[in-house]
């Protein structure tokens, strides 16, 4: 029996190899996150980034006269952002820029998303603190801006959901203490699926205009 050649074998290794490689390659295409749906075309984003639609992990948290729980936020859009009410710069400035949009997308006849604020500090902001501190950004409805914390444990399953990291940093005094905190911000669909997030808010008007395409996107069954 004839032997191969080195030729001829390496040619056949050769190909071996990349046909493994396209199979790998396909095997991780279909196995890779993707998301759910796709912008038209002709349309783009500015700064928003699509998500892959998963639904939210279910949660009870409290907030003033009650519990907020995921089937309170069926049936409108909603933007999560996770902060807290002693923030000096990037909270107020992201509430201030997400109202602003509220009341363009009103302006435009549409119903704009609510704001989820859940704070990372539960310590100092009670139910009672939150609400006072929402008001002031609530200016287009008074169920605007939502306020809501809980227990480390409580916030765990949504904190890893969206990818939110925190560091409490100490103070002069045990009173007196900060957090350094992931800063973007998310939009969930009306039936309660990760749609799209946003970096930290910088530019209202392109935040104004990639939210009003992404509202108009068709959504998928889920």
């Amino acid at each position: 029996m004839q032997r191969p050649t080195r030729t001829a074998l390496g040619a056949s290794l050769a190909a071996l190899a990349l046909l493994l490689g396209i199979t790998i390659g396909l095997v991780w295409r279909f196995l890779e996150p993707q998301p759910a749906l796709r912008l038209p075309p002709g349309v783009s984003l500015e700064f928003a980034q699509l998500e892959a639609l998963n639904a939210l992990p279910g949660f009870a948290l409290p907030q003033r006269g009650g519990v907020l729980r995921n089937a309170d936020l069926q049936g409108r859009w909603s933007f999560f952002f996770f902060g807290y009410t002693n923030c000096p710069d990037a909270c107020p400035t992201t509430l201030g820029i997400l109202s602003h949009v509220q009341q363009e997308l009103r302006s435009r006849g549409q119903e704009p998303p609510r704001v989820v604020l859940v704070s990372l500090d539960p310590q100092r902001d009670t139910p009672e603190v939150l609400e006072r501190y929402t008001r002031a950004f609530a200016v287009d409805t008074a169920d605007a801006v939502i306020g809501t914390s809980g227990t480390p444990e409580q916030l765990r399953a949504l904190q890893a959901f969206f990818g939110v990291r925190t560091e409490r940093r100490p103070g002069a005094d045990p009173a007196h203490y900060s957090f350094d905190h992931t800063t973007n911000f998310f939009l969930v669909t009306p039936d309660g699926r990760w749609l799209a997030s946003f970096p930290p808010a910088e530019d209202p008007d392109s935040i104004l205009e990639d939210t009003e395409k992404l509202l108009a996107l068709p959504l998928p069954a889920a």
